[in-house]
């Protein structure tokens, strides 16, 4: 939201316009998804320490030029904050966030495919699109991804698979162990496996990630990285609360 209203004015215009922008664009919204004003919530990823994925993965999104970033943006958020009451997500991000506060009332609105993986209603509030996700459609995103990778995060998957060649592999298989065993067998590297899928899933609870929440039967290499992340994980010692942290600034 912040990158969308920053980017469609020019950079030297006044703050007003901004958040005239930004206050059409939550009410269109809350119109689109018959949401009434109090029943919102906005998360934004904080800074104030990295995110647990950048820890196990220095190369996380380190193909992103933070130099590109318009200073909009920062007024943006900060209006989000001061003046929607948006929540600051520390150690985990905005997308966790929404998935960990998913329910069978609420909606997530997003521009964002990764949060295609989170059962329940979906709203795409550039193409007004509603829409509702599977808790089966959803694991077979998450293996999909795991099998093609996402770029615009600098997580590299299996080597020349793409969309089409992911769906032929996933898309016909119900049982997530089935899921499991195409991907795995495609990798043929345990760590790695292990470091994308921790990346790569967006928490459906605060604190539990693809290695705390997997129940499948695995091959021994894999179950001594899974074991070794989950030992990694607890020495971070994140807050596994259910609530999201408030940063007032």
């Amino acid at each position: 939201m912040a990158w969308r209203v920053a980017t469609s004015i020019p950079q030297d215009a006044n703050s007003y316009l901004l958040y005239e922008r930004c206050n059409r664009l939550l009410s269109s919204i809350f119109m689109n998804t018959d949401t009434e004003y109090e029943n919102y919530r906005i998360f934004l990823s904080s800074k104030e320490k990295p995110n647990f994925r950048k820890v196990i993965n220095p190369e996380y999104k380190a193909n992103r030029d933070k130099t590109d970033t318009p200073p909009l943006v920062y007024t943006c958020k900060e209006y989000l904050d001061k003046t929607w009451g948006a929540e600051y997500i520390v150690s985990y991000e905005a997308d966790d966030a929404l998935a960990w506060n998913q329910t069978s009332k609420t909606i997530i609105c997003t521009i964002d495919k990764d949060l295609d993986m989170i059962p329940g209603m979906h709203y795409n509030f550039i193409n007004n699109k509603a829409y509702s996700i599977t808790e089966l459609e959803g694991l077979q995103f998450f293996y999909k991804q795991m099998l093609i990778g996402d770029l615009a995060d600098n997580i590299f998957g299996v080597y020349q698979i793409g969309p089409k060649k992911a769906a032929k592999l996933i898309e016909h298989l119900t049982n997530e162990q089935d899921m499991f065993d195409v991907v795995y067998d495609k990798y043929n590297n345990p760590k790695r496996f292990v470091m994308n899928a921790q990346c790569l899933w967006i928490q459906q609870e605060r604190g539990q990630s693809w290695v705390h929440r997997q129940n499948l039967n695995l091959a021994n290499p894999c179950k001594q990285e899974v074991d070794l992340m989950l030992d990694f994980m607890t020495s971070m010692n994140l807050d596994t609360s259910m609530e999201p942290i408030i940063i007032n600034h």
